[in-house]
């Protein structure tokens, strides 16, 4: 995308769970060193998955109404409840200490936290993200990531990849869909901003994330920007 559609982007709109912050190995991490404290082993890169795929689950049926609206340390909470009988660990340790131990801790990528003072020289640049604001707010400041403004789709009433989220989330910056551009790793999530209107960047991550979060993509889909890394989106973007 260059020229007079480049002119027309404003604001960048960041998923942040595994495209700047690496959920996967802070969560390996943490339940290693749990599971090393309780003389206990495990398939740190297993439970990683499974529980973001359990939270997911969770996420999907809060969003269709079949469950009372919560935030994502609720549903990472119910996950680990979920999970106990298949990670016997879970029940000897305080689980919600683990949610906010991990998610509200992650590293940033390496590169990431530069690449958004770049563009931040050139756009507005938010989080648009289904995680808590405390979670991204903590986690934003542990790692060293500095943004215009954090958006949790807690406050929203509605969570990715519905469509409504995409829209309210650029209104409330003063854009219209088309002055904004969608950031993220997930395919899906771009997917669903471009069903609403918004520009799409794809930036490939240092560790992959294939977790499924329920959000489809049309096989014929193509994004505005594809990008190999963080310094290549910046240079896409033209800063």
């Amino acid at each position: 995308m260059m020229g007079e559609a480049m002119q027309t982007i404003k604001g960048l709109f960041f998923d942040v769970g595994g495209t700047i912050f690496d959920w996967k190995n802070t969560a390996r991490q943490r339940i290693e060193e749990l599971a090393d404290t309780a003389g206990r082993g495990i398939d740190s890169e297993s439970f990683a998955v499974d529980w973001r795929d359990e939270m997911f689950k969770i996420h999907t049926q809060v969003r269709h109404g079949n469950l009372p609206y919560i935030n994502a340390d609720s549903m990472l909470l119910q996950a680990l409840d979920h999970l106990t009988a298949r990670y016997p660990l879970l029940g000897e340790i305080d689980r919600a200490v683990l949610v906010t131990s991990t998610w509200h801790n992650m590293r940033a990528f390496t590169g990431a936290a530069e690449a958004i003072n770049r563009l931040r020289s050139r756009y507005l640049v938010v989080v648009l993200t289904i995680l808590s604001w405390e979670a991204i707010v903590r986690s934003s400041k542990y790692a060293g990531v500095q943004w215009d403004g954090i958006l949790s789709c807690e406050f929203l009433g509605y969570y990715k990849p519905s469509i409504q989220a995409y829209l309210k989330a650029t209104s409330l910056l003063g854009l219209r869909p088309g002055e904004a551009m969608m950031v993220a790793t997930h395919e899906g999530d771009l997917a669903a901003a471009q069903n609403a209107g918004m520009r799409t960047a794809h930036v490939v991550v240092p560790v992959e994330d294939n977790v499924g979060e329920g959000f489809t993509v049309p096989a014929e889909t193509t994004f505005d920007i594809v990008a190999g890394d963080f310094d290549e989106l910046c240079t896409r973007l033209q800063v």
